[in-house]
């Protein structure tokens, strides 16, 4: 008598079971693949969104403090005062067209404050300032420095520790117009 079941061609359940395991180990490594390419674009798209409001944040103090006179290490909100420090504050006052504008950190925002009125925040509530220090030189007209500010930035963007984004910004701010003796 022949064996019925010799020619009959198929997968032994030995083959099926482990061209599943091979199959079901390479989807699980395409999804870890394709999750991590779906934080690093909430990471970049996190990122562009503080740098495009530090951006702007940063080039409105630029203007007020290169078009601006008096500056003032510190809150003031007399237009005529002025103040050198060279460790560094924890909030800035200029005059710009008749007004005094002041400068600080709250909580975890910067905000503005013009003559004196209520505070304004300047950057967004995603954008998480840690550290704001200004560092005012040549404020004292009986020098001979020109005046300029330093401005150091410090904190993160992104709720997530995966997609958060460190940033640390340093930038010199100098008066435009000429105050040598």
């Amino acid at each position: 008598m022949k064996n019925k079941f010799k020619n009959q061609s198929g997968f032994t359940l030995v083959e099926m079971l482990i061209a599943i395991s091979l199959f079901i180990a390479v989807v699980t490594i395409s999804i870890g693949a394709l999750l991590s390419i779906f934080d690093a674009n909430s990471k970049a798209q996190a990122t562009k969104t503080v740098v495009d409001n530090l951006n702007l944040s940063i080039e409105n103090m630029t203007r007020i403090v290169r078009f601006g006179s008096n500056y003032y290490c510190g809150i003031s909100s007399n237009e005529n005062s002025v103040s050198n420090c060279s460790g560094g504050g924890n909030s800035f006052s200029v005059t710009f067209d008749g007004s005094r504008i002041i400068y600080r950190l709250s909580g975890t925002t910067i905000q503005r404050s013009d003559n004196g009125g209520s505070y304004t925040d300047i950057t967004s509530p995603e954008t998480v300032i840690q550290y704001l220090r200004f560092y005012v030189f040549g404020s004292d007209t009986s020098d001979s420095i020109q005046p300029y500010v330093i401005v150091v930035i410090k904190g993160y963007v992104g709720n997530k520790p995966t997609t958060q984004s460190i940033f640390s910004i340093e930038t010199l701010m100098s008066q435009r117009k000429l105050d040598f003796n």
